[in-house]
């Protein structure tokens, strides 16, 4: 049989050195066991490398399969999405030799709730990002984004309503913190945060008793976009006061009384 030619190792026309290359858009299913629970995730990964100037391609094959031999290893127990990341890119060292390396895994995570006042369990979602960055010579890297749907009242329009009516809207918050393994915080952690940032949370299923103490919780605390930027800041300081991270909290207003929508960034750094 005629040895396989491995064009990846030639020299490329264009000798420039590349930041990241691999494959994105990559679907699986991933089991999460921890504290006695079991999580069923479906996540999007992204997983790339730097290739030098004198390369021509990585090798996309043996990123896959790296991807897929951690996963699917049954007897791994995977005990969060932090771990089993950096086990996929150590895996992947042995394939390639890179200098860096990133993996980013997109899922939506499920948490168990109640109705305010039916008291109905509901299992509600957010959007979870986990990015993990390892590099020669540096410390290992990882940055969780986790995206809550909350809602707000503006203030203004109520605050200049003779009969004190305003406008209402769904809302978008979004935690991260980056640091190390041994910082980083739980999901459930980081969802705590977010729902007590907003004025009332949301929920998928709400009875006509349920919708009226969300309107009047929203209406008790009318909020800007800014305002609740900076409320999940304040809360995710005080929760994490204890840890080393980077913050970053963004808050999405989707405006109901006009055709665009309105943001509000900002970041803190602890210890």
């Amino acid at each position: 049989m005629k040895d396989q030619i491995e064009t990846q190792n030639e020299r490329p026309k264009d000798a420039f050195s590349l930041d990241f290359v691999g494959i994105t858009n990559f679907k699986t299913l991933l089991v999460i066991r921890r504290n006695g629970k079991t999580f069923h995730l479906t996540p999007v990964i992204e997983a790339t490398i730097n290739l030098p100037a004198e390369r021509k391609g990585a090798h996309m094959s043996r990123i896959s399969e790296s991807v897929v031999e951690i996963i699917n290893d049954e007897r791994n127990a995977h005990n969060s999405v932090e771990e089993l990341s950096l086990q996929v890119l150590q895996k992947l060292r042995e394939k390639h030799h890179y200098t860096k390396a990133h993996l980013k895994v997109n899922f939506d995570f499920f948490y168990e709730t109640k109705t305010p006042k039916s008291q109905k369990k509901t299992f509600e979602v957010v959007n979870v990002t986990v990015d993990t960055w390892v590099a020669e010579k540096e410390e290992n890297k990882f940055k969780i984004t986790i995206e809550y749907i909350g809602n707000t009242v503006c203030p203004h329009a109520m605050e200049n309503s003779p009969k004190k009516r305003t406008h209402m809207q769904r809302a978008i918050g979004s935690l991260a913190a980056t640091g190390t393994l041994e910082e980083m915080p739980t999901f459930e952690e980081m969802v705590a945060v977010l729902k007590k940032s907003f004025p009332a949370e949301t929920y998928s299923i709400l009875k006509t008793n349920d919708e009226q103490a969300v309107i009047d919780k929203m209406f008790e605390k009318p909020m800007f976009v800014e305002d609740v930027c900076r409320s999940i800041l304040a809360k995710a300081e005080e929760t994490f006061k204890d840890k080393h991270l980077k913050l970053e909290a963004v808050a999405r207003s989707l405006e109901s009384i006009h055709k665009h929508d309105v943001i509000a960034k900002g970041h803190l750094t602890i210890n």
